[in-house]
């Protein structure tokens, strides 16, 4: 693995010193329409992979980013990587600082760092574009901080079609529904079809299976429901659809993901094979008409007696 991290790093050194009109050809960058532009600042320090720090002495945690192998006291050599690779593209570097619209939610984190979408200032390079197409990082949004979601899987979406980075590697793939159960415990993505779907107190239930009681299941919160809806996407009438969910694997009646803003959801069913692009609800991918099917026995969910 080591061996296949320092070609990435070394590709990465060759990548960030083109000429600037190269870079422009090859170099993501982002549109930040529904982000908040809040000045300009001069990177001083990469604290960790998704750290860095300011002249003027703030931290700014990197909005979206995951690294699957990153402990802050024995980071993993894809960490270690990412974070070689950010010291050259940021430091002593002017970046334009994007947080969140909302004063009031996702600009700040528990460590009094605040949360943000970087831009390299000199060649306009989004730097969590750039991470995730290097395939260092995966996406990982918030429900505070899902603004670039769409961009970010995009890029994602390609990077494993060209197995970029981590995606290159078997120590890091998508789980199956049947797999799942091995990783509870930590933030993974994973993709299958709905074997059915049950509601209960206002909150759907995405099976896997056909045992409730030891399969995978994704719950989709009210809030999360509400936000579908207003897409005009019915996540009750999923079943059957393949999908892929990203989010924190628990042990709750097999292993389960709870879903808590729509874009930690890809609709796989609403994409062509041959398309590279995400499936969110926002983009409103076509729907082809569907043959009426005849009703199903409910087979219930994570939870017992879900239909209220």
């Amino acid at each position: 693995m080591k061996k296949i991290l320092t070609i990435i790093l070394a590709f990465t050194t060759l990548f960030l010193s083109f000429p600037a009109g190269a870079q422009d050809l090859i170099l993501p960058k982002g549109d930040f329409e529904a982000m908040r532009k809040t000045g300009l600042a001069t990177v001083t320090e990469v604290v960790n992979p998704i750290t860095v720090k300011l002249e003027d002495g703030r931290f700014i945690h990197l909005a979206g980013l995951d690294f699957p192998d990153l402990d802050y006291y024995d980071p993993g050599d894809l960490s270690v990587t990412a974070q070689e690779i950010l010291d050259d593209f940021l430091k002593s570097r002017k970046v334009i600082i994007y947080p969140t619209k909302s004063a009031k939610k996702g600009r700040v984190n528990r460590m009094n760092h605040q949360i943000a979408h970087l831009v390299r200032a000199k060649d306009k390079t989004w730097t969590q574009g750039l991470m995730i197409s290097l395939g260092v990082a995966r996406v990982r949004t918030t429900n505070h901080n899902p603004e670039m979601a769409s961009q970010m899987l995009k890029l994602e979406n390609k990077a494993r079609t060209d197995k970029a980075g981590l995606w290159g590697l078997n120590r890091f793939p998508i789980l199956s529904p049947q797999n799942a159960h091995e990783k509870i415990g930590s933030y993974q993505i994973v993709e299958g079809t709905i074997n059915s779907v049950s509601m209960h107190k206002n909150k759907v239930y995405l099976n896997f299976g056909n045992n409730w009681r030891d399969d995978f299941t994704v719950g989709i919160s009210s809030t999360a429901r509400r936000a579908f809806n207003k897409q005009k996407m019915e996540p009750r009438r999923w079943s059957g659809k393949r999908i892929r969910v990203r989010g924190w694997v628990e042990s709750y009646n097999g292993p389960f993901i709870d879903i808590d803003h729509i874009e930690r959801i890809e609709l796989l069913f609403e994409t062509s094979p041959t398309l590279d692009g995400s499936a969110l609800p926002n983009q409103k991918a076509k729907v082809s008409p569907k043959k009426p099917k005849p009703k199903k026995k409910d087979t219930g969910s994570a939870l017992p007696n879900l239909n209220d």
